[in-house]
């Protein structure tokens, strides 16, 4: 056998067996040069990237293919298999495959979060390689215009998103029918509740294929799924960035903090064991380099809060933790408001039961799967377990109403249902129901109301002593116009079903009126969460400097007051969309990707401040 045959044949067998290793400069972790002593790293960087999820993936490829060296930075642990994650099953040992590469696993998360889930927040979140694209139900929505059209600001429309919306679709087009063999499984939920929507005048449509269409119109759920297996950035961008020498990966690295002189951000520093323990600094390339945060709603915020990034109230609290000794002096704090518009999307769950539905133990997958449904996914791709789990919960004979019964993003295996309500403040909200086979009984299906594009109600998040970030204002149901379009669906809801004989309710009771309901259930994130968090970091054309200004980012995600500081994640969204997010994350991705890069490097100033501290100025600014 000839040497090159050979290394082939070595190289084909590493990457079966570890295929991250096949790959660019990824690593499990950060090289321990850089916290001997608190050091300074030799390398520099075009690009510093805080975080691994939807925001911060796409914008890794298409920096590197433009030629910049980009270091992505992830606090938790690789994820599927592809990327040297260990997490699975026991019936899945042997293979490639890990807990978040199987869809019919999705739901594991809510029984066994260990690891996982981030510690210095308390909602469920995934702090692990590709953020919530790694553990979340795959929900992939092409979105509605309006989510772009009506809070965003100029050179943020639909009609600018188009080219960055048509690029994310083409690498990841979604599926609603995941198993190889084109079957759908278990649909009887399905099959119920669109008979019923389907007597009331409502349309069947495939929801991507008109995503302006969502008003009277159900269908199927969509997901990233390719192969019947995962899929999304972590098999699409990730995979294109990491074959580029420009790449590289360190995951279980949290950073600290920003390292910034006045507006200029230097580099970032990592956390070498522990909040309290000593730091490591990476820095960006000399005038050139930037730092781009995508750590999520609460990550980016806690981020800018420990980095003199925020409102003073807050900054005060980091300046009077652990944080304090190490923390850029007051006199460089930059007041923006970080963690005002909060928001995530309204969840109002309701349960009707149906003798035709079919239960499927989704959680008993994890241990004593079916054996035919484990051969046929294993074999072929096919079957029950590569349509994503729902979310089971705690199932209880009376569901409390004082917390949900799931949490969120789970898949869907009945159907999805959208309308449009007009709202008593002249707004149109718009409603995504999303259904799934869960609930008191095993011919329950529990249906969530989310109040998506249109609503005004907003929360706060902060930070505590700890350091751990809270929303200390919920976003949930402030605005009377909002509540009353929850409850206005509701009602009409009631209405449809009344055609589909042998349906009984459960919640709301059979004689219990929608704005009773609706009334009787907290709005905490325990009882109305759905994990969809937006916001904490909005974007704007009002820089939150100046009075009343409300933004945080410039319309090219720039941190105001800054030269070279970007924010990229859900944490930018000015309020909430239609669907589940992530594909809208991802296309926020590209398009800021495009604005960035297209910004000239700014011809700066360095002076001396009267203590002999160098400044960055910025004259433009």
């Amino acid at each position: 056998m000839g040497t090159t045959s050979l290394r082939r044949l070595i190289s084909a067998a590493v990457l079966l067996t570890h295929p991250w290793a096949s790959l660019a400069d990824v690593a499990f972790t950060h090289p321990a040069d850089i916290c001997s002593n608190s050091t300074t790293w030799k390398q520099t960087y075009d690009y510093i990237i805080v975080g691994s999820g939807a925001g911060a993936i796409p914008m890794a490829d298409r920096l590197t293919e433009a030629g910049h060296t980009v270091l992505m930075l992830e606090k938790g642990p690789p994820s599927t298999g592809l990327w040297g994650g260990t997490m699975k099953a026991p019936w899945l040992e042997g293979t490639n495959l890990t807990r978040f590469d199987v869809p019919g696993l999705s739901n594991q998360i809510w029984h066994d979060p260990a690891g996982i889930t981030c510690d210095d927040f308390p909602y469920m979140s995934g702090c692990l390689l590709g953020g919530g694209t790694a553990v979340n139900s795959g929900l992939w929505w092409r979105p509605h215009p309006d989510d772009w059209d009506y809070a965003w600001p100029a050179g943020w429309k639909s009609s600018d998103l188009v080219g960055a919306t048509d690029r994310v679709f083409a690498r990841i087009p979604g599926t609603t029918v995941p198993s190889l063999d084109g079957k759908l499984y278990l649909q009887q939920g399905f099959d119920v509740l669109s008979k019923g929507l389907a007597a009331n005048g409502w349309t069947s449509i495939v929801p991507n294929d008109h995503p302006d269409q969502k008003n009277w119109t159900f269908g199927h759920a969509t997901n990233m799924f390719e192969h019947a297996e995962r899929g999304g950035p972590l098999a699409t961008y990730l995979v294109s960035a990491s074959r580029r020498k420009e790449f590289t990966l360190w995951m279980n690295t949290a950073v600290r903090r920003v390292t910034r002189i006045g507006d200029y951000i230097t580099g970032v520093q990592i956390e070498c064991g522990g909040p309290s323990s000593n730091v490591g600094t990476i820095k960006v390339t000399n005038q050139t380099g930037r730092v781009i945060v995508s750590a999520g709603t609460y990550g980016t915020a806690k981020v800018l809060f420990r980095s003199g990034i925020g409102p003073a109230d807050q900054l005060n609290v980091v300046k009077n933790s652990t944080d304090g000794s190490t923390m850029v002096s007051s006199d460089q704090w930059i007041n923006l408001p970080v963690g005002y518009n909060l928001d995530d999307h309204v969840g109002t769950d309701i349960e009707i039961a149906h003798p035709e539905v079919v239960f499927y133990d989704f959680y008993a997958a994890w241990d004593t799967p079916i054996a035919d449904d484990k051969t046929q996914y294993l074999e072929n791709r096919t079957g029950i377990l590569t349509q994503a789990a729902p979310n089971l919960g705690p199932i209880v004979s009376k569901p409390s109403r004082g917390r949900r019964s799931l949490t969120v993003d789970e898949l869907i295996i009945a159907a999805q249902f959208w309308e449009i309500i007009h709202g008593t403040d002249g707004i149109d909200r718009h409603l995504h129901w999303q259904s799934r086979v869960e609930g008191a009984k095993n011919t329950s299906m529990t249906i969530t109301q989310y109040l998506g594009t249109g609503a005004q109600s907003r929360g706060r998040l902060t930070i505590n002593k700890l350091l751990n970030m809270q929303a200390t204002t919920a976003p949930y149901l402030h605005n009377d116009a909002d509540k009353a379009a929850v409850i206005s669906g509701l009602e009409k809801v009631q209405g449809y079903f009344k055609s589909i004989s042998n349906l009984t309710w459960i919640r709301p009771a059979p004689n219990e009126t929608a704005t009773h309901y609706v009334n009787s259930i907290p709005a905490t994130p325990d009882s109305r969460g759905s994990n969809h968090w937006i916001g904490s970091a909005k974007i704007g054309l009002d820089d939150g400097r100046q009075p009343n200004g409300t933004a945080v980012v410039d319309a090219n995600t720039r941190v105001y007051g800054t030269v070279n500081l970007f924010v990229v994640d859900a944490s930018i969204f000015p309020g909430m969309m239609t669907g589940n997010p992530s594909a809208m994350i991802v296309a926020a991705s590209e398009h800021a990707a495009e604005k960035i890069m297209k910004l000239p490097f700014p011809k700066t100033i360095i002076s001396k401040r009267r203590k002999g501290a160098a400044r960055h100025v910025s004259p433009a600014l």
